[in-house]
């Protein structure tokens, strides 16, 4: 399957597990969204780790606990 180009959306993407897979996501050629609930100085980080692999990153502020902001994220409002 050819990666190169996708998007892949990380929620809670500034630590840990997330960050993880974020990097992993951008190692095998997936653009990646990082999503935060509250930390943007965090998500900067994973960003350029992101940028840093050669693919194309943005970090996007919204709490999954929240509709409003769930549809806000993915352009509904």
């Amino acid at each position: 399957m050819k990666l190169e180009g996708k998007i892949c959306l990380i929620t809670g993407g500034t630590r840990g597990i997330g960050a993880a897979t974020a990097k992993l996501a951008a190692s095998r050629g997936f653009d990646v969204g990082i999503n935060y609930k509250s930390d943007a100085a965090a998500a900067d980080e994973v960003v350029a780790a992101v940028k840093g692999l050669g693919r194309k990153a943005v970090a996007i502020q919204g709490d999954m606990a929240s509709e409003a902001d769930i549809e806000r994220m993915f352009g509904r409002r």
